[in-house]
Formats: C-alpha cells, sequence, structure tokens
C-alpha cells in the first residue's frame, strides 16, 4: 500500500483545502480581452493586465521557491483560428514565488494578442 504526503494550506471557500504532491497548486481560467477577469480559481489572488497578450497571475499563497512549473493553453482571439500559444517569461523578476508572467502570441504572425481565454496552472512547493 502506498502512502501519500497531505498538507493543509488554509481554508478555502469549502473549507480546510488538501494538498498531495503532484498536484496543481494552483490554477486558473480567464477571460484576457478588455477588461480581465477569472472565471474560476484556485490560489490565485489577482490578474494584472500588462499589455496586449501579457498577463501576470498573482498566487494567494506563494510557491517555496521559483524552480516551481507553471503550465498554460490559450483559445482563440475573436475572429482568429486556434493557432496562439502561451509562454511564461523568464527573465529575472518575471517568475517570482508570488506571481508568473504569461504571454499570448499568434504562431503564424508571431504577434502578442490578448485572448477570450487562457488556462494557467502551476506545479511545485508552496511555501
Amino acid at each position: 500500500m502506498s502512502t501519500i504526503r497531505v498538507d493543509t494550506f488554509g481554508p478555502s471557500a469549502g473549507g480546510t483545502t488538501y494538498s498531495a504532491r503532484g498536484i496543481a497548486k494552483a490554477w486558473v481560467n480567464f477571460n484576457g480581452t478588455g477588461t480581465i477577469a477569472a472565471r474560476d480559481s484556485e490560489n490565485v489572488s489577482s490578474l494584472t493586465d500588462n499589455g496586449t497578450g501579457e498577463y501576470v497571475v498573482n498566487w494567494t499563497n506563494a510557491f517555496g521557491a521559483t524552480d516551481y512549473v507553471p503550465t498554460g493553453s490559450s483559445g482563440p482571439q475573436s475572429g482568429v483560428s486556434n493557432n496562439i500559444g502561451i509562454s511564461f517569461q523568464t527573465d529575472t523578476g518575471r517568475i517570482t514565488a508570488s506571481s508568473v508572467n504569461s504571454v499570448t502570441r499568434r504562431r503564424d504572425t508571431n504577434t502578442d494578442v490578448d485572448v477570450q481565454f487562457a488556462f494557467i496552472l502551476a506545479h511545485g512547493d508552496l511555501a
């Protein structure tokens, strides 16, 4: 029989939240057009719009270090096929224990675009 380590990291809307190693510690589904807004999220305190296609996700509970793993995907830009990718800016200060910067870009024109659907999640150890 295997054992899973379970930690508590504070209350959520449904009571105490339990976290097992290997599961996402934070995630967000948001609209990146106009005034950006989360549709749903976990462990996300706010979103910041830094210009066309550039979003900052701020974590409610910080990660223990900057070596956590953010991943993401994005949906279509209005009127454009789903030829859009999401990347994470890794230069100094862009991935911190408390936030991550992302960029959504059209692959065919290599231009940054706002998207109707952005999905970002992160795996790692919380502080």
